[in-house]
């Protein structure tokens, strides 16, 4: 089938946001007196803010509730927004698709939010204007229902969507929503095939423009 549509992941794909999002957890941590163990965040990549506070809960023993521990991460989050950073060439390519009339979507297991916050601060709300958060699902990646949401808002079908992500769990949801998933991380993977079952990698160093250029043309991956 003809590939027709772009989704792309938000954090760690179009925008670097770790460092807000790490900063906004220490902060909140530090304000409830709790400690985590050094790998916490990099277990959390891609996972929804209720896992992240389920596996909080479960390390700590904290007795905060989800709507409790969001409100405090929020509040240091916005503070810390400055530290967004646009992750090149990924924004430059969805932007040039963008401007082509490619409808474009990004889909993201962070709040709604959090998401307004991160494309105003890198300029990409300018063209990226569709937006699936995790306040419109009712779960979060790895389930497809995200992706699929944002295939219906595109009016495209699943299948002629391409999914651009940075994550196992997110490459894991654009393949359950029948996509094709290009699964460019941001360190060399391991074990693409194990990690990311299905998708394509492509290496952090890898030219994705071309690649998407490629895909768009023919409706295929390499």
């Amino acid at each position: 089938m003809t590939l027709t549509a772009l989704l792309w992941d938000l954090d760690g794909t179009l925008v670097d946001s770790e460092p807000a999002h790490g900063a906004a957890f220490d902060d909140a941590l530090a304000e409830l007196g709790l400690a985590v163990a050094p790998d916490f965040h990099a277990r959390m990549l891609g996972v929804n803010e209720a896992g992240v506070h389920e596996a909080l809960v479960a390390e700590t023993g904290a007795t905060i509730g989800l709507a409790e521990w969001s409100a405090r991460k929020w509040a240091h989050y916005r503070r810390h927004a400055e530290d967004i950073r646009r992750r090149e060439p990924v924004a430059a390519v969805a932007e040039d698709w963008a401007a082509r009339g490619m409808p474009c979507a990004v889909v993201s297991n962070s709040t709604a939010d959090e998401v307004a916050i991160a494309l105003a601060a890198t300029g990409l709300d300018a063209v990226l204007t569709t937006t699936v958060t995790f306040a419109d699902v009712t779960r979060g990646k790895p389930d497809p229902e995200g992706y699929l949401l944002g295939a219906s808002r595109l009016g495209v079908a699943p299948a002629s969507c391409l999914v651009i992500e940075d994550s196992p769990v997110g490459a894991a949801a654009g393949r359950a929503a029948g996509m094709r998933v290009v699964y460019h991380p941001q360190t060399p993977a391991d074990d693409p095939a194990t990690r990311a079952p299905g998708a394509h990698y492509l290496a952090p160093d890898g030219d994705l423009a071309a690649l998407v250029a490629h895909a768009m043309t023919t409706g295929d991956l390499p």
